[in-house]
């Protein structure tokens, strides 16, 4: 805690000796006319002086180092993502291309499809929109999936992201929420993941006991436009 200037003491510190917080038996004679010392122009005089005076430097520099601190606290988790699982691993997108988070629904396998990284078309707000598998973007598919009681109660969900006014949708299996992390939080990406699909990544930040996969977006969007139905 910053420790504020001590105030000198005044030697007519009238209200003190003989004002309202005094306990002198004769009080001042002004109080008859002002009924408190807030009123008397001696007591708002001292006051006034007190604002006035200049601040020590190093009062001013333990102040600026505490203002520093809380901004530098404030910033440090000022990127939020919205945080999903595929399968047992997990993932995060940014949320500021994040467009809908919509409830399941029949997703339509489009006729002579061979593209394994589509997984058909799908109606989201009345529009049809081609649902992309991040099972087979990320390399997942030959990993064995969750175990069925947890799975329980936990409903898949369609995740709608927005790059370059281009909508993307994919299912994930379950939807954390939104998180925010700072860079300082980013460690490797889980061994688990496929080495070549794991340029798609950033890094990962650790979230309720979990390794979080963080997209790099940039990447992620290259991926996704070379694709073709």
């Amino acid at each position: 805690m910053v420790k504020e200037p001590e105030i000198p003491v005044r030697t007519a510190d009238c209200w003190n000796s003989i004002g309202i917080w005094s306990g002198a038996r004769k009080k001042c004679e002004k109080l008859t006319e002002y009924i408190h010392c807030r009123n008397c122009p001696i007591f708002l005089a001292a006051g006034h002086s007190v604002f006035e005076r200049v601040a020590p430097l190093e009062y001013l520099s333990q102040w600026q180092k505490e203002i520093s601190k809380k901004k530098s606290r404030d910033n440090s988790k000022n990127k939020s993502v919205l945080i999903f699982r595929v399968g047992h691993e997990w993932f995060a997108l940014p949320a500021t291309i994040l467009d809908e988070v919509a409830n399941e629904r029949t997703i339509h396998r489009i006729p002579r499809n061979m593209n394994r990284f589509i997984s058909g078309i799908v109606n989201i707000n009345g529009e049809i929109k081609v649902c992309y598998s991040l099972s087979e973007l990320l390399g997942l598919s030959h990993i064995d999936g969750v175990n069925k009681k947890e799975e329980r109660g936990k409903p898949k969900r369609l995740v709608v992201i927005d790059l370059d006014e281009k909508d993307y949708v994919f299912l994930v299996d379950e939807v954390k929420g939104l998180y925010f992390y700072s860079d300082s939080d980013l460690h490797s990406v889980p061994s688990t993941l496929d080495e070549n699909n794991a340029l798609l990544l950033l890094g990962s930040i650790e979230r309720f006991n979990h390794q979080v996969a963080i997209f790099n977006i940039k990447k992620f969007q290259e991926k996704l436009e070379g694709i073709a139905l």
